[in-house]
């Protein structure tokens, strides 16, 4: 006997709850699209060389990618992003005008624990601009994703900002050496899974005094208004030239940010690490449901297409997850439930008016009006039965008698009324009742 349930990790997505996705993406293509950003497809598959290129995802990542090699031997993975193709992309289509600015919403792939919110295939919706090492780009990112996530109906929801820069200035404060500054940004990250105990200890495993650990968990705590733990920061590190800069880059970005948006609600956690490693300035994550991690994520990677092409190309961008997204609006009762997207059920009373009850539903169709027609040629009594299950709103009722009339009966399914209609005027009726 076959095993039907999907693999781990992976799942089935079955009508009701698909018509519900659709329209959280549909609603993110319109936002996307409503800031200018274009529409791009790439391969699941991509080469093992791109995926593991050095300041790509990283050792943590790639041990969670799905690797093999295919029948000419050649080693290939599923990606585990959008953005490291994205990368390819640029870099192979050098004639693109600068500055891209791309969106695309597609599946990924990662061989990781299984948990709420968290699945090995899964969709992300991303959106990046390539070419501009302005803060405008990354306000513009961050504007977008905020302006989605109001349309999508999400009140009270937070974005935490932090800088690479910054972080690596106050890692360096610690008295840490600049060759182990990468392993402490991967330890940091663990923070929300491990809490400051765990991360001490990820840190002295990866080479780190505990004098400079101590050091590191007191800096990462500061967290509040951005003047505020800005300006602490700049106390902290004002020999630090890189952290300053970053410091100055959180300053513009907040407020090119508050004129693209009205009253963001903004937080600077020096704590905020994000754990892939292609990311060079500021680093963003919103959050806003707990038990579930962070409903987007992203920031500045300026160093990644270089890394490919061997010609830097600044860019920026911000990864939202569809499926945590989708799991909170749910748990919310943000989605509405929709069994069907047809409106109208066209039902025949005998085999006789078969052929003016298929004519009936193309000419619907013909005007735009989803319709549908049984079959399995039932009885009546069965097809009205059908519609109800469907939650189809309105059946048409072909019958000998009316056609005679040049009419169908209208049903009304929710309030079990019905009414003689002239096919004529048909299309107007159901038109005003939509």
């Amino acid at each position: 006997m076959v095993k039907v349930r999907p693999v781990r990790g992976m799942r089935d997505i079955l009508p009701e709850e698909m018509i519900q996705r659709q329209k959280v993406l549909d609603t993110l293509r319109e936002v996307f699209e409503t800031f200018g950003f274009l529409p791009l497809e790439t391969p699941a598959l991509e080469r093992w060389e791109l995926l593991s290129a050095k300041g790509a995802g990283g050792p943590e990542v790639l041990e969670e990618t799905y690797r093999f090699k295919d029948r000419a031997g050649r080693p290939v993975g599923l990606r585990y992003d959008l953005t490291v193709p994205l990368a390819r992309v640029v870099a192979s289509n050098p004639t693109l005008p600068l500055p891209f600015k791309r969106y695309q919403i597609s599946r990924v792939w990662r061989y990781g624990d299984v948990a709420k919110g968290r699945l090995r295939e899964f969709w992300q919706a991303d959106v990046d601009v390539v070419g501009s090492v302005s803060m405008l780009a990354d306000a513009e990112v961050l504007a977008c994703a905020i302006t989605a996530f109001k349309r999508l109906g999400f009140k009270d929801f937070t974005v935490r900002l932090n800088h690479r820069k910054i972080l690596s200035a106050l890692i360096r404060y610690s008295g840490v050496e600049e060759s182990k500054i990468l392993d402490a940004y991967r330890a940091i990250d663990k923070l929300d899974k491990v809490g400051l105990t765990g991360v001490e200890k990820e840190l002295l495993m990866r080479g780190v005094s505990s004098e400079s650990a101590k050091k590191i968990l007191d800096l990462i705590g500061l967290s509040g208004k951005a003047d505020s733990v800005l300006a602490e920061a700049e106390d902290l590190l004002s020999e630090d030239a890189e952290g300053i800069e970053g410091i100055e880059d959180l300053r513009n970005l907040i407020t090119y940010l508050k004129d693209l948006v009205a009253e963001p609600k903004l937080k600077v956690d020096l704590s905020l690490a994000r754990g892939l490693d292609y990311y060079t300035g500021p680093i963003f994550e919103f959050s806003g449901a707990e038990n579930i991690g962070s409903l987007a994520g992203g920031g500045r990677y300026d160093k990644l297409i270089g890394l490919i092409s061997g010609r830097d190309v600044p860019a920026t961008g911000i990864s939202l997850g569809v499926e945590r997204i989708i799991e909170v609006m749910r748990e919310k009762g943000m989605l509405a439930v929709e069994k069907s997207k047809v409106k109208v059920f066209v039902a025949k009373t005998s085999d006789e008016v078969i052929g003016a009850t298929l004519n009936l539903v193309a000419m619907l169709r013909e005007k735009g009006i989803p319709a549908e027609f049984d079959l399995r040629e039932r009885s009546l009594k069965k097809q009205l039965e059908y519609a109800d299950s469907r939650e189809i709103d309105y059946v048409l009722i072909v019958g000998k008698r009316e056609l005679e009339r040049n009419s169908v009966k209208l049903r009304d399914m929710r309030n079990r009324v019905e009414k003689d209609v002239r096919i004529d005027d048909l299309t107007s009726i159901l038109e005003n009742l939509f």
